[in-house]
């Protein structure tokens, strides 16, 4: 179902009706000239996005969650790899609005536009290295079970160390989260980002590949 025409169950609180400590940390006006303001991948944002519109409506909510949110997208882990998480949680999570933003914003982090598409593939069969085979298997696998399982972990393992394997956990469960209020609450795609259909996901099993 497209973001774009999902039925709207939380309004977008326009930015004259927020609580200033919100607006403080949200408003993408109050923050481009800022030091510390909005992240680099952000920079050129020319608005506020849709989703702040939601949480804005409960401001401590919206204040609590902008540091984690900032984090997981400065932190430890190579732009990449951040990506290919956050694009692979998108496609699991049926996020539209998160995919669609991801589409965009990885081919200023790196990736190629065939790259971008191909985490829709299953990770084992890709043509990824063997960590980012084991990355973006770390995300199935804590969207379906909560878990890194113990081959993707030792994988992982070998690249990352502890800081960067939390911050990783961090990243997909933050975009699971983001993915539920927008999936739930019906916010629209904002305007001036192109609206990305969803591909098809395959997905490893221990049977085989699920689609």
């Amino acid at each position: 179902m497209s973001q774009q025409t999902a039925t709207r169950r939380i309004e977008l609180l326009p930015i004259d009706r927020w609580d200033p400590e919100v607006r403080a940390v949200w408003a993408a006006d109050s923050l481009k000239d800022k030091d510390g303001g909005l992240p680099p991948q952000l920079g050129g944002l020319p608005d506020t996005l849709n989703l702040t519109k939601v949480f804005a409506h409960h401001p401590e909510l919206a204040v609590a969650f902008y540091p984690l949110s900032r984090l997981v997208n400065e932190g430890r882990l190579p732009h990449r790899d951040r990506e290919l998480a956050t694009l692979r949680t998108a496609l699991r999570s049926a996020s539209v609005y998160e995919w669609s933003h991801h589409y965009e914003m990885a081919q200023t982090m790196g990736l190629t536009e065939a790259e971008v598409r191909r985490t829709a593939e299953d990770p084992a069969g890709a043509d990824w290295n063997e960590h980012e085979a084991a990355l973006l298997t770390a995300v199935d696998e804590i969207c379906d079970d909560a878990v890194i399982g113990d081959g993707a972990w030792a994988r992982l393992r070998r690249t990352y160390d502890t800081p960067q394997v939390l911050e990783l956990l961090a990243l997909v469960g933050t975009y699971r989260l983001l993915a539920s209020v927008l999936n739930t609450s019906g916010a629209p795609l904002d305007d001036w980002r192109p609206e990305r259909a969803l591909p098809a996901v395959s997905v490893a099993t221990k049977a085989g590949v699920r689609s």
